[in-house]
């Protein structure tokens, strides 16, 4: 592999690799992006070249079981065969695929979106020590569709319709304010959305540092990593745990 944006495979099974993704290179190649464009699944496909042809919903994505946005770093699970991805597609569709994300956002006080629905639940940073399990339909929004909104059961029918069909789920942990006055957050999900962390915390009243889609103070790149991923091998059913920063 190349040393372009220090993508690093850090676990290695005969049917997937974990690979911890830099923050700004995109997990496959983008429709709008020039061809030989560095991208993660370019990166990892000169090494091990099965990555590319492991039969994936899209050919442009290869084995990738799930992307990250390209300015969030962190860990992604790439299938070396179409059966590993298959399975591995199916574990995920189950529920079974749990990825543990770290925020931080040094906002002083909520900020409060208009443009996003009411939050309905409790808030994360004063909610005594709770986890906070922040539910919500996703729609595009903006321009070119670029961002996602929240949209609850009871929006109205216009919105509805326009909206995701699967409910994705944020459990969100305040692992408390540093000496600088930054709040640090543990979240927690088990299928995923377009941009559903940085929507569901910046809903929350708390948007991501270097975020500034969604509100976020101003910052050297974006403040979220997937640091975590567990789900049951595609073959034998053990657990597999893979932690990039513990």
């Amino acid at each position: 592999m190349t040393d372009t944006a220090s993508a690093m495979v850090i676990f290695e099974d005969p049917s997937f690799l974990i690979v911890d993704k830099p923050a700004g290179l995109p997990t496959v190649p983008l429709k709008e992006s020039p061809p030989g464009e560095p991208s993660l699944l370019g990166q990892v496909g000169e090494s091990y070249p099965e990555v590319l042809t492991a039969c994936g919903r899209n050919s442009w994505e290869g084995g990738v079981i799930h992307r990250l946005d390209t300015p969030t770093s962190g860990l992604v699970v790439i299938a070396r065969t179409t059966g590993a991805y298959q399975r591995l597609l199916s574990i995920a569709h189950a529920g079974l695929f749990i990825k543990e994300y770290q925020a931080k956002s040094s906002a002083r006080q909520r900020v409060m979106n208009p443009s996003f629905p009411p939050y309905p639940y409790e808030d994360p940073v004063h909610c005594g020590g709770r986890e906070v399990a922040v539910g919500s339909l996703f729609r595009h929004w903006g321009v070119h569709r670029g961002e996602v909104r929240p949209v609850l059961s009871d929006s109205p029918r216009h919105v509805l319709e326009k909206s995701s069909p699967t409910w994705y789920l944020t459990r969100i942990f305040y692992g408390g304010e540093t000496p600088d006055g930054i709040h640090r957050f543990t979240c927690h999900l088990s299928n995923g959305f377009r941009h559903q962390v940085r929507s569901h915390l910046a809903w929350s009243g708390w948007p991501i540092d270097g975020d500034a889609r969604y509100g976020g103070s101003a910052a050297n790149g974006l403040a979220l990593r997937a640091i975590g991923v567990e789900f049951p091998h595609p073959f034998t059913g053990e657990r597999v745990e893979v932690w990039a920063d513990r």
